[in-house]
């Protein structure tokens, strides 16, 4: 197990040779790999996670991630429920 961050911060680590910020924000845990690890993109990486905190905190955290370099935009469906699969199942 690895050390937990304070409550709010976001932490920069690496995964895969990629840096990757990871956050939690209302109970929901967001995970972003940004670039190659380089000196240039660490630093890159901690405005990023520094921008995420700040906006964490004033309220304007941007949950599709496109504001903090996020190729795709996170879909903002909810999940299915397995109710409503099941319905789905029964009536065809």
């Amino acid at each position: 197990m690895g050390i937990k961050n304070q409550k709010g911060t976001v932490s920069v680590e690496n995964y895969r040779d990629r840096i990757r910020l990871r956050w939690r924000y209302q109970n929901k845990r967001y995970s972003l790999s940004l670039y190659k690890i380089s000196k240039q993109n660490l630093l890159q990486a901690r405005k990023t996670a520094l921008e995420i905190e700040q906006d964490i905190t004033l309220g304007s955290f941007d949950i599709t991630l496109l504001k903090y370099g996020a190729k795709d935009p996170i879909n903002k469906e909810e999940a299915k429920s397995i109710l409503s699969y099941f319905e789905e199942w029964v009536s065809v």
